[in-house]
Formats: C-alpha cells, sequence, structure tokens
C-alpha cells in the first residue's frame, strides 16, 4: 500500500502548488518612457545599406536556446506518447489546397547561422526580416526594398547595433506595421536596447516612428504580439556581464502614443525568475478583430516538467501603470509528452540540428470568434525513437468577461519516420487551422512542407494532406556549439488579412550541403474549399452623406451564396450583395456571405469626411488706439485656412485660426473693419465654408476715468518657468475677462472679473505645455493684448 499513497502525496502536492501559482499577482518592476525617438524618412528613400558579413560569434555566447536554464528535465522521466492513442500517425487525405506563390526570400548575406526567420503579410505587403537584415515585397513575390541590414531602418539613432533576433508583425486594425530587433553596443555589460520602428502609413516602404527603450539585463529571444492597448513582449532575461539566466521579462508599450508618433510612448515591464517560472514565453498577437477593450493580453509557455501550459493574463492600465497587474491564471493540463529530441538527423552528414523542443513555438496567434475566444500554438516533441513530430493545440474562451480558457483540441502529427519541427501555426477567421514547418531525416535533406484542417473536422486531427513548398537539395554542416547545429529559433506563418483561409509561410532551407549558405523560401497557399469573402466600397473616402458603391465578392465554399451587410455605427442593413450606402461618419460595413454550411464575413471601412467649417470671433468693439487685435477663430474639418480683410490693416499670419491683425489707416478713418475665416474642403468635399467679424473701432472718449488711472496689463515674469503673476490696472469698476490662449487660437485658462479697479492672479504653470501663448484683457471696449513665453 506504500506505493499508492506515494504517488497520490506526490499528486497532491503537485495540484497544491499549481493551485497556489494561480493566485500569483506581480507588481511591476520597471516603467519608463523611451530614451529616444524620432520620425524617419521613407526607407525607399533613405540610404541603403546592404547586408554584409558581420561576426556573430557573441550568439552563440549567450543564446543556447535552453528549455529551462536552470536544469533541462530528466531524461526518461516521461515515456513518448503511445502511438495508437495519442500520435496521429497519418497523413490528412483532403487534397483541398493550392500553392499561390512561392519564391526566395533574403539569403545568407550577413554571414549569420542561423537565419531566424520571420515575416508577415499585410494587405499587399509581404515583409520578410531574418538575422540580420530585411526585405519587402509586394505580393507577386517582386522585391521593393532590401535585403538591407535591420539596422538601416534606425540610421542615425544613438546605441544603435545590427545584433538581430527582429521580429516584423501586420498591426490589422490600424493598417501599419512594427518592426523591431534588439541592440548591444555594450555587450555584455550593458545597458542594452530594444529598437522598435512603427510604420507612419500602410506602405511599409515608407516612414516610421522610431522608439529606443533602455534595459539593463539582456533581453534574448523578444517576441511580439499585437493588442489593443499595447504592443506586448515576451524577454528571456539574463544578467549584464555574467549572463546568468534572471528568468523572464513581459512588456507592454504604449501601442496608441506610438501609432501616433507620441514620443512621450512609456513601456510596463514585469519580472519573473526561479526554478518553477516559465521559460519562452509568448504573447498573444491578435489576427482580426480586437477583443473588448479591457481585455488583458494572455501570455502562455509550456512547461514539459509537468506537462501543462500556463496562462498570465498582462492587464495595463495607462493612466496609473502602479494599477497594471500580471497574474498567473491558469495551469492547463496537456497530454503528455517528451519534449527532449537528441537532434534532427539530415542527408548525407552525420551533423544533426536543434529540434528547439518542449516550448511554445512564435507565434502566439489569437482569434476573436462571436461565441468564443481561440489561442492556437505549436511545439516539437519527441514522439519516439528520438523522431520529432509537432503537438499542436488550439485553447479556448467564452469570450466572456472572467472567462477561462480550457484545451479545446490538441494532437501530435507525426504521420512517417521524418522529423517535423520549428513549427509555425494559425488560424483564419473560420476556424481552419494551418501550420508550416521544416522535415528532414537521414534519408531526406531539410524540407519545407505544410498542412492543416478545417473547423469542422474532427477534433485532434490534421485532415488536409501534407503539401511541400521546396524540396532541400543539402544540408546544414556548420558547428555553432554543442552536439547539434542550430537550424534557427524560430518561422513564421500568418493568415492573409486581406483573403481569409490564405496563409503565407517562410523558413529556411539549404539548395546544397554546406556551412551557412541557408537559403529561405516564401510561399503562400489557401483551402480552397474554405469560403473566402472579399468586401469592397467604391469610393472608400466620401464627402459626409455622400454615396459609395458596396461589393461583395464570395469564392469557395459551395459556390451559392446569400448576403447580408450591418454596419458599425449600426443603421445600415442590406440583403444585396452591392448595396449603395450613404454615411454620415466614418463607417465599417460588415459583409457576410453563406454558402448554405458556412458564413464568412468582411469589413469594409469607409471614410466619411466632414464638411468645412469656419467660425470667426463675434463681432466686437475695440479702442480706436490699440496698436493690434486678436482674431481667434475655430475650424473643423479643413485642409488649410486664410484670413481676408475688408482694409487695408495686415495680418501676421493668414493661414492659422489664430493670428493679429494691425489695422491700417483706412480702418481708422473707417472706425472699423471686417475680417472673414475660410476653411477650405477637404477632398472630397467641394463646399468651402466662411464667416465674418466685424471689428468697430471707438475713439473712447467718454470712458471715464480713462485718463486718470490708464488701463494696463503686466506678467511677471516673462519669460516664465512654474509660477507668473498677471496683474490688470485701471478697470474702473469695468467688467473684466481674461483669456490665455495658444498661438494657434486654443484657450487653454479664462477668469472675469468686475467691480474694482485692479486684478491680480497668480497661476502655477505645471500643466502649462512649453511656448508661446497670448494673454488678451478686455474691459469694456478696451482689449489688450500681452505676449506670454513658459519655458
Amino acid at each position: 500500500m506504500k506505493k499508492p499513497i506515494y504517488l497520490l502525496l506526490i499528486l497532491l502536492i503537485i495540484v497544491t502548488s499549481g493551485f497556489s501559482q494561480t493566485k500569483e499577482v506581480h507588481k511591476p518592476t520597471l516603467v519608463q518612457k523611451a530614451i529616444y525617438f524620432d520620425v524617419s524618412p521613407p526607407l525607399r528613400d533613405m540610404v541603403q545599406v546592404p547586408a554584409t558579413k558581420a561576426d556573430n560569434s557573441w550568439k552563440d555566447g549567450i543564446v543556447k536556446n535552453n528549455l529551462y536554464p536552470y536544469g533541462s528535465p530528466k531524461e526518461g522521466a516521461y515515456n513518448p506518447l503511445t502511438p495508437a492513442s495519442q500520435i496521429q500517425t497519418w497523413f490528412g487525405k483532403s487534397i483541398t489546397d493550392t500553392t499561390i506563390q512561392n519564391f526566395d526570400g533574403v539569403g545568407n548575406v550577413g554571414g549569420y547561422v542561423p537565419p531566424d526567420t520571420d515575416g508577415d503579410v499585410g494587405l499587399n505587403h509581404y515583409f520578410q526580416v531574418v538575422n540580420c537584415s530585411y526585405a519587402i515585397y509586394n505580393k507577386s513575390g517582386v522585391k521593393l526594398v532590401g535585403p538591407n541590414t535591420n539596422s538601416s531602418i534606425w540610421s542615425g539613432m544613438p546605441n544603435n547595433s545590427n545584433d538581430g533576433d527582429a521580429v516584423v508583425l501586420y498591426d490589422e486594425i490600424a493598417d501599419r506595421w512594427l518592426f523591431t530587433q534588439f541592440s548591444l553596443p555594450h555587450y555584455p555589460n550593458g545597458p542594452f536596447f530594444q529598437m522598435i520602428a512603427v510604420s507612419t502609413s500602410p506602405d511599409p516602404t515608407g516612414s516610421y516612428n522610431r522608439y529606443e527603450f533602455s534595459f539593463t539585463s539582456m533581453g534574448d529571444y523578444p517576441k511580439f504580439g499585437i493588442w489593443t492597448d499595447g504592443y506586448y513582449m515576451s524577454i528571456n532575461r539574463f544578467s549584464a556581464g555574467s549572463l546568468n539566466a534572471q528568468g523572464t521579462g513581459a512588456v507592454a508599450f504604449n501601442r496608441t502614443k506610438m501609432l501616433a508618433g507620441d514620443q512621450s510612448a512609456e513601456m510596463v515591464m514585469f519580472t519573473t525568475s526561479g526554478t518553477n517560472e516559465p521559460w519562452a514565453i509568448l504573447p498573444a498577437d491578435c489576427d482580426g478583430d480586437f477583443p473588448p477593450a479591457g481585455t488583458p493580453n494572455y501570455f502562455a509557455y509550456l512547461h514539459d516538467n509537468i506537462d501543462r501550459i500556463g496562462i498570465y493574463e498582462f492587464h495595463v492600465d495607462w493612466t496609473n501603470t502602479a494599477n497594471s497587474t500580471y497574474t498567473l491564471v491558469s495551469q492547463l493540463p496537456v497530454e503528455s509528452f517528451a519534449g527532449t529530441v537528441p537532434g534532427i538527423p539530415q542527408q548525407g552528414t552525420t551533423r544533426t540540428l536543434d529540434p528547439i523542443s518542449g516550448r511554445l513555438m512564435f507565434r502566439l496567434p489569437f482569434r476573436k470568434f462571436s461565441d468564443h475566444w481561440s489561442l492556437v500554438g505549436i511545439s516539437t516533441v519527441n514522439v519516439g525513437s528520438n523522431v520529432a513530430g509537432l503537438r499542436w493545440y488550439e485553447l479556448r474562451n467564452p469570450g466572456t468577461s472572467g472567462g477561462t480558457w480550457s484545451i479545446y483540441q490538441q494532437g501530435t502529427y507525426s504521420p512517417d519516420s521524418h522529423s517535423r519541427w520549428m513549427g509555425s501555426i494559425d488560424i483564419d477567421a473560420n476556424g481552419n487551422i494551418a501550420m508550416g514547418y521544416s522535415v528532414s531525416s537521414a534519408t531526406m535533406y531539410p524540407s519545407i512542407r505544410y498542412c492543416g484542417r478545417m473547423n469542422n473536422d474532427p477534433l485532434g486531427q490534421i485532415t488536409i494532406a501534407e503539401k511541400g513548398i521546396i524540396n532541400g537539395g543539402g544540408s546544414q554542416t556548420a558547428n555553432t556549439g554543442g552536439s547539434t547545429s542550430r537550424w534557427g529559433d524560430y518561422s513564421a506563418i500568418s493568415c492573409d488579412p486581406s483573403s481569409n483561409g490564405t496563409f503565407w509561410y517562410t523558413t529556411e532551407y539549404y539548395s546544397s550541403t554546406s556551412q551557412q549558405s541557408w537559403k529561405t523560401r516564401i510561399g503562400s497557399f489557401s483551402f480552397a474549399n474554405v469560403l473566402s469573402v472579399d468586401g469592397t466600397a467604391t469610393p472608400s473616402t466620401v464627402c459626409s452623406g455622400g454615396t459609395t458603391q458596396l461589393d461583395v465578392n464570395a469564392t469557395g465554399g459551395s459556390g451559392t451564396y446569400t448576403y447580408s451587410w450591418t454596419s458599425i455605427p449600426p443603421g445600415f442593413t442590406s440583403t444585396l450583395k452591392n448595396p449603395v450606402a450613404s454615411p454620415l461618419v466614418d463607417t465599417k460595413y460588415i459583409a457576410l456571405a453563406n454558402d448554405g454550411t458556412q458564413t464568412k464575413a468582411d469589413t469594409v471601412p469607409v471614410t466619411a469626411i466632414q464638411p468645412a467649417v469656419a467660425n470667426a470671433p463675434n463681432d466686437t468693439v475695440y479702442c480706436i488706439t490699440v496698436p493690434m487685435i486678436v482674431l481667434i477663430g475655430q475650424a473643423t474639418s479643413y485642409s488649410h485656412v486664410k484670413w481676408t480683410t475688408s482694409g487695408d490693416g495686415t495680418f501676421n499670419n493668414d493661414t492659422i485660426v489664430g493670428c493679429l491683425y494691425t489695422p491700417g489707416a483706412n480702418d481708422r478713418t473707417n472706425l472699423g473693419f471686417t475680417c472673414t475665416l475660410t476653411a477650405y474642403a477637404l477632398a472630397p468635399c467641394t463646399e468651402d465654408s466662411s464667416d465674418q467679424i466685424h471689428v468697430t473701432l471707438d475713439p473712447c472718449n467718454a470712458v471715464p476715468g480713462i485718463m486718470n488711472e490708464p488701463f494696463s496689463v503686466s506678467i511677471n515674469p516673462n519669460p516664465a518657468k512654474d509660477n507668473v503673476v498677471i496683474a490688470v490696472n485701471g478697470l474702473v469698476n469695468r467688467e473684466m475677462n481674461i483669456t490665455i490662449s495658444t498661438i494657434e487660437g486654443k484657450s487653454v485658462f479664462t477668469d472675469n472679473f468686475k467691480n474694482g479697479n485692479s486684478y491680480t492672479r497668480k497661476l502655477e504653470l505645471s500643466s502649462f505645455s512649453k511656448g508661446v501663448y497670448l494673454v488678451t484683457v478686455k474691459a469694456g471696449t478696451q482689449v489688450k493684448t500681452e505676449r506670454l513665453v513658459i519655458q
């Protein structure tokens, strides 16, 4: 009876330990702003820096890619999976896929091994990156930019070293590109830097908002995910100098500010450390629509010591970063597996390849569906006889507040005696899953293949037949340290945002046996019976209330479709294939097509430009002796503005809404004049807007007390930094109004005063931005304007 009791005690310890960890809540360990920011010229116009051979020997010293840096699980602790019950030993039977594009990407122009291939697809481009160079292609495979060094994107910035581990992601909701790599100019003592660039337009060859963040620990293996409130990063941390493992870091960067080019963009970091903590954790990367605002990002990791997937919730509070939390909320048991694979064999050489087994591989795609959310992940496992197979997972959450994650399905794919590893997985908007990977054995050169499954297929099974992107023509013989050669740290598959059901995959191969003459391949493919929907709006930008022709094109599926249209904001519905809409504001039109068994949606954004509106100030009266007059108008939705006058005075700047006007001789003779503010329409709107102000110039001869007590305004100190005192004299019991405004006409302070001869007000300036302001004081018919400079 001792043995069962002993096993029960172990089980209780594991369960108790797991429960306590799920209650673990961390607090931020680092909150800081970018140490450098600027906006780059367009990449296509920058001085191109072709990638050249570089010394990357330092990478082999620190990037060991250990599953657990604190000690690997014991060999033999878990038996390989039972083939009959847990391993899919057969190929998918459905021959429904079609390869679309298939072309070579960036090769080894920098002398790096391995390439660490990554890439992502946008509406019109494919952006690929390797160690340490990048190239940008159109969707026909035509190269537009590159290959150039990754660091050239941050050319001119300090601490900019071309050290690799780059990641590129397409921000589908913002229609922007994120590009990042670490920079280690002071290796190994630090500080260490993460360089981040966010495109200013949908064109990845255009300009970028460039940021540089500093860290005291070396952040290796940085992986990113796009989320509604941030760009999230995970890192494996190593101490400065000694490069001892310190655990992981989870970082959120302020996405809203980085998209806007705000130099105050900040980051919030949490850290974990210890022998039981995660390693090689990944942030969720959202494909398609975001979950509701306030939903935390999900960080997941695979722990093969106790066969589980752990999930952290990262909630960032940009208003009060101290309220941000990083909480271990789930530890999900998975089917038992052996993570350790000794090495991947290759044809024609005894040199084997590093499998990077036992961890979730980049990315961790998130997809929001109408009735649930999904996360998909993939890892390399030992399926017996030291053959590597692919373990894949789909996790689901009901998509409600406080909803928890569970394992919806999992499978292990190893249909023959070849090893499959270095996988990447994605899920499309219909719930169909695709994965790309490398395949090799003692009788096969490393090659590139893909497979997948449809949403309604039997759970845990790959049903679509495996197909090759390219067959390798050689093996890698480089000695990159250790008993195996480093083949790569990750590959990348991504669903085409403009064609659901189409996937793009990139990874490496060799066309002939050599140490480091690797090449990369970029391929796209689709599952032919997937219903695909493409919505359009012509034109996609209208003047508010104008018309746009909507249309939806459905392909695949049964071939017979019904349609329905709705909108955000709500108000538009139609069952026509091509209805006409007249949006008053920016609107997303949602097209649904149904083929009898499947329903697919596409979102079509239409921008509604508002008509130009100009508002001049109210008519007013000034003393005829006033030297100049402040004109503070307002305008919205305009391409540019213009002030004109009926008189003979002059404007200091007639192309801004707030300006100064100096009356001319005729203005004073005629005791007044009229100024007109015109706002010119933004295309496609065509109607301009104008408004007028009439200024009466009063001799002011009858104002009592004016000669005895002059009307005056003083500002001290000026320029000012922390505080300023504004004093007004000569009011003689008249009601006074004081306004402080920016030079563009935006009011930032107002006050009123009456029943007195003088007014004094001390202002604290911490809430004011540095710059030039106009202080305007009106008392009866008298007006004075002074400049205030805040330093």
